[in-house]
């Protein structure tokens, strides 16, 4: 594999003095009309979704502006930073059409923040930015109206800026960013110890206890007042997620179904905890099991990340890999598997993807349009566990799977100066 230039200059000396065609601030409002145009456009028109949690957010908003306390005095599935996110648009709207429209809008800025960070993080790593943000809006397509019904591209855009404070050496501001992710949904969080082991491996550990000493600061700030407010708030979030069953969409899902398919092992859905989940003698054992499973997994590969980091060695290059390793190993091993977590995987495959590897933009589309296929098309369909949705779910799955293992092989094969 080449080594990697880290400007154009080093690349080509003489072509480096022509300018390009557009210039990359333009090549930015380009792709910020495009953006627009598939967001208000293409995902109001031809490609929608029916379902939406618009009116759960509103519903929440709603209460609080009543005075009501979160997890006290209402349950909420989602940490407390996400509320932030419902409340602004209700601060300007008093029925749900208004909020509707309003949160619309919040997202598009978040998408486009996210577009801005993935342009500078071109420039910064002497990539052609026009390609690297075409690879984010092929992205956003592939994931489809969801992403305007759900709020998954916030603590997306935070985790996206918490990567590019990294590399720009800005520990703090990292640690700070990734703390506000997962504040508003737990899994920047498993992004943690990545930052931990590029600090071990190069002997940074003030570095490192700054970083967590921020992120605790932060996750104080916003915890501890829940947590006065209603003593067993923190508590009764964390239940609600450990006491929830399979879900119908995840990896050990589409073991089940096989299963079931074979007549191995019967299995039913149920709707609870928000979603439509499993249930059967195999789904029991796999729900104790599958919190294990997730924690062995991620140390394996915080373990293969220890050993593939090379002190002294700038990880910028890397660090796009290395996150989404991380969110596939999350995604493929939790017993929850929606359709709008792949938004978390938005901002990080153009990271990946602008050191050429192409394969892995293919196989994100194929499992975007599966997954669009099995929700909203085939959902219905999915969870009275006809076959041929069945069939589409065992695909989308091994889809990511597949993803996993490509960044594991690009990783391995990856010599230490790049």
């Amino acid at each position: 594999m080449n080594k990697i230039k880290t400007t154009h200059m080093e690349q080509h000396p003489k072509s480096a003095e022509k300018k390009p065609k557009i210039r990359p601030q333009w090549q930015l409002v380009l792709f910020i009309l495009v953006v627009g145009l598939i967001y208000w456009g293409l995902f109001n028109t031809v490609y929608v979704t029916p379902y939406s949690a618009k009116g759960i957010y509103f519903d929440y908003a709603s209460l609080i502006r009543q005075g009501q306390v979160p997890y006290a005095d209402f349950k909420v599935e989602y940490p407390p930073l996400a509320l932030l996110f419902f409340i602004l648009p209700r601060l300007v709207s008093s029925a749900l059409p208004a909020f509707t429209f309003f949160y619309k809008a919040e997202v598009f800025l978040a998408l486009l923040i996210g577009l801005f960070l993935i342009y500078r993080f071109a420039r910064r790593m002497g990539k052609a930015p026009w390609k690297t943000m075409l690879v984010y809006v092929l992205c956003i397509v592939a994931i489809g109206p969801i992403l305007a019904e759900q709020f998954d591209i916030f603590p997306a855009v935070l985790t996206l800026g918490s990567l590019y404070a990294f590399t720009a050496g800005k520990n703090k501001m990292a640690w700070a960013l990734l703390a506000l992710g997962a504040l508003t949904k737990i899994y920047p969080l498993f992004l943690a110890p990545v930052y931990l082991v590029i600090a071990v491996r190069n002997r940074q550990y003030r570095t490192a206890g700054a970083g967590i000493l921020t992120a605790v600061l932060i996750g104080a700030v916003f915890a501890v007042p829940f947590v006065i407010m209603g003593s067993d708030s923190i508590k009764s979030l964390a239940d609600y997620h450990l006491q929830r069953g399979i879900q119908i969409e995840s990896t050990y899902s589409s073991f089940l179904l096989m299963g079931d398919k074979l007549g191995l092992d019967p299995v039913k859905t149920v709707f609870n905890f928000g979603s439509w989940n499993l249930v059967g003698r195999a789904a029991e054992v796999l729900s104790t099991l599958s919190g294990y499973l997730l924690m062995a997994s991620l140390l394996i590969v915080y373990w293969f990340i220890y050993r593939r980091t090379k002190p002294g060695k700038s990880q910028s290059t890397r660090i796009g890999a290395y996150s989404l390793l991380v969110i596939c190993l999350v995604l493929i091993t939790s017993k929850v598997l929606s359709p709008q977590y792949l938004v978390w995987l938005i901002p990080l495959v153009p990271l990946f993807v602008q050191r050429g590897l192409y394969i892995v933009l293919e196989v994100f589309i194929m499992t975007g349009v599966v997954t669009y296929y099995l929700f909203p098309h085939a959902y219905l369909a999915l969870i009275d566990l006809q076959t041929v949705p069945v069939i589409f779910l065992i695909i989308r799955n091994f889809l990511l799977v597949a993803l996993t293992l490509l960044v594991v092989i690009y990783l391995h094969r990856m010599k230490a100066s790049e």
